[in-house]
């Protein structure tokens, strides 16, 4: 199951890499306790990506992930801001080793004040893309695999 397999796969290394994280969870359950800080992990988005020509279907999909404190602890506004620019940092160009993902690309990162059922939470939201492809390659059958050559600039001229 890919999809699961690559929400478990952000959960696992946001929680490796950001050791003061104490729950991350995908899709979050209703429930009226976290222990926090906390990250819950959404797919918010699916668009067209880049077909490469393979049959496979391109997608860039967006995910958030919402960080979550406690507001009353001391420096709290310091505590969120300072986990999402770690959970921005882990994002970033990772591919959670999953196969046919490019890299993380951050998008953006602020306050998230649309989720009433956090409202008790100082909540901010880290958003990124990743470059995916899902079915199979019509070129897999026959070991062909096709990729891309950069070739560098040519100058003509004086």
């Amino acid at each position: 199951m890919f999809w699961g397999n690559l929400h478990q796969a952000i959960c696992n290394k946001l929680r490796e890499e950001i050791p003061a994280i104490q729950t991350c969870e995908v899709y979050r359950a209703v429930r009226r306790e976290i222990i926090a800080p906390a990250v819950f992990v959404e797919l918010a988005s699916l668009e067209p990506g880049k077909d490469q020509g393979t049959e496979e279907l391109a997608l860039r999909a967006r995910f958030e992930a919402r960080i979550v404190v406690d507001g009353t602890v001391e420096d709290s506004q310091v505590v969120v801001r300072s986990l999402v620019a770690e959970v921005a940092r882990v994002v970033s160009k990772n591919t959670w080793n999953v196969k046919n993902i490019a890299p993380g690309e951050f998008l953006s990162a602020g306050g998230d004040d649309f989720r009433p059922e956090l409202d008790a939470y100082l909540v901010w939201l880290v958003k990124w893309i990743h470059e995916l492809h899902t079915g199979e390659s019509r070129w897999s059958e026959i070991g062909v695999i096709p990729h891309t050559i950069n070739v560098g600039d040519v100058h003509v001229g004086p």
